[in-house]
């Protein structure tokens, strides 16, 4: 769609496809009539195929009431939202940079390629306190994986996709045929259906501390069965090789985020975000207190970003219905229980 002309659709116009998933797709778009200097946007809507699905589109919109309601560095800002042609629609800052799913992968061949320690440390620690921030709302997010995470040019790190997100005031358990989240990514009360608060986004956080660090998510197996049995057990063997200065109490916290019981975990994301600076201090003094890393920001320059194959004019107009989902590896699968 690069080099093509943009194509109206409501307020804005769009002129690249940037991203496309399981119910969603995202565009490059400027406003129509914008003021001079006015930055261009990412315009996020519903797949037109999926649009009459009145849950999905509650899913949707349930986006919109999150991000409305959360102001953090660390999580995407919400610019504007409506629908046009049917569609709901919702409006952010234009983010360049990768998904940490994309850093955590050779830039050839795909092969796993975890994070240096402190990069890790850091990075999770901006999660931390994103969610923290969330959860404050009586917001939580449900679907914390690498997919969902941005990482900068700069450095920086946000949280995307508060789509499945579950607001306080909505019912708090997951029940019925779907599983809404990633099979490596879920909590243990995700899969057995039990009550899902602040501490369920933790694990989940757990789970991404430990494949930035060793490169594959604790639960993830090649069979879904096996996955889901493993995170509703918390079964995990740890994190080996780590350096003295932050073995035992690195250990210590992953076993707390990634405990069965979560009245055992950490109990909101400052407590982790607390824990994680001072180990962050511990390896590289005065980084904790960093905003950006340009070691992350150097990691994003050597990875190209992902081509999305473009849409024609008629599916740009909401017409054509295409129910194909792109997912990155078999870990990141929305879950669909059979």
């Amino acid at each position: 769609m690069a080099g093509s002309a943009p194509i109206p659709f409501g307020d804005y116009l769009l002129l690249e496809r940037i991203g496309v998933g399981g119910t969603a797709e995202v565009f490059r778009a400027v406003r129509r009539g914008r003021h001079p200097g006015e930055k261009e946007v990412a315009l996020k809507r519903l797949l037109s195929w999926l649009a009459e699905d009145s849950e999905l589109s509650r899913l949707f919109l349930r986006e919109v009431g999150a991000l409305s309601r959360i102001d953090h560095p660390a999580v995407v800002q919400l610019l504007d939202h409506g629908e046009a042609g049917g569609l709901p629609y919702l409006v952010m800052p234009l983010l360049d940079g990768c998904s940490l799913r994309h850093l955590l992968q050779k830039p050839v061949g795909g092969e796993p390629e975890p994070l240096a320690l402190v990069d890790a440390l850091w990075l999770t620690a901006q999660l931390a306190r994103g969610l923290a921030a969330a959860h404050r709302q009586g917001i939580v997010h449900r679907d914390v994986s690498p997919s969902n995470v941005q990482v900068t040019s700069q450095g920086q790190v946000l949280l995307l996709d508060f789509g499945i997100a579950r607001v306080a005031g909505l019912a708090l358990t997951t029940q019925g045929r779907s599983l809404k989240g990633k099979w490596a990514y879920l909590s243990p009360e995700q899969v057995t259906g039990g009550v899902i608060d602040g501490r369920s986004d933790l694990f989940a956080l757990g789970s991404v501390l430990v494949e930035c660090i060793v490169g594959k998510a604790p639960f993830a197996t090649a069979d879904r069965n096996e996955t889901l049995l493993r995170v509703q057990t918390a079964r995990f063997d740890g994190v080996e090789d780590l350096p003295d200065i932050v073995a035992e109490p690195l250990g210590v916290l992953l076993k707390r985020m990634l405990a069965l019981d979560p009245a055992q975990r950490p109990q909101d994301g400052d407590e982790v975000a607390a824990a994680l600076t001072q180990l962050v201090e511990r390896v590289e003094p005065g980084a904790g207190a960093l905003l950006a890393r340009p070691s992350l920001a150097l990691r994003v320059s050597e990875h190209p970003p992902r081509v999305v194959a473009p849409p024609n004019a008629a599916e740009l107009r909401g017409e054509v219905v295409t129910s194909t989902a792109q997912n990155e590896d078999v870990t990141q699968v929305r879950a669909q229980t059979a």
